[in-house]
């Protein structure tokens, strides 16, 4: 197990963030599935939890899957890819995915998470992600923590699509 297994930040209220384990994949897949259902982006995708657990398991240099817990159940989660930027002259982490389900929602949850990042990843110069502009409530969280809209357009090429 890596030294972020260890790490489980608390607050008040039950919450708490760590690293996915193996035996967390069905029900992080479970809320995988919820996110493209929720908030689909412009591409058809299959989305493979199980793959990229595997691969930041052998390469954690590349990112982690991060459960948020409360009360003991899972009811979130993110997956972070770290790299580092020129353009910044430091090391960013691309929020590729977050979600945290329904219920559970206006509970201050995304704004722990956006706290223990700080925490956890300080010697980190920023943060970037996504959401499709129709998801008001996570553009409404993110513009209140600080994120603000790229002028960048932003491009992706598939290769077999």
């Amino acid at each position: 197990m890596s030294q972020i297994d260890d790490l489980n930040e608390k607050s008040n209220d039950s919450t708490s963030f760590r690293q996915c384990h193996h035996s967390d994949l069905s029900r992080v897949q479970k809320l995988v599935l919820q996110l493209y259902e929720t908030d689909p982006g412009e591409y058809p995708v299959r989305p493979e939890i199980e793959k990229t657990f595997s691969e930041f398991d052998s390469h954690p240099e590349k990112g982690k899957i991060i459960v948020f817990e409360r009360d003991g159940e899972i009811v979130g989660y993110a997956i972070l890819v770290f790299f580092w930027s020129n353009e910044f002259g430091g090391d960013i982490i691309e929020i590729d995915e977050i979600l945290i389900e329904r219920k559970y929602r206006r509970l201050g949850i995304g704004k722990k998470f956006f706290s223990w990042l700080d925490n956890e990843y300080s010697k980190c110069c920023g943060y970037a992600l996504q959401t499709t502009e129709h998801n008001e409530s996570a553009i409404a969280l993110y513009k209140s923590i600080g994120f603000r809209a790229s002028r960048n357009e932003y491009f992706i090429k598939l290769k077999n699509s």
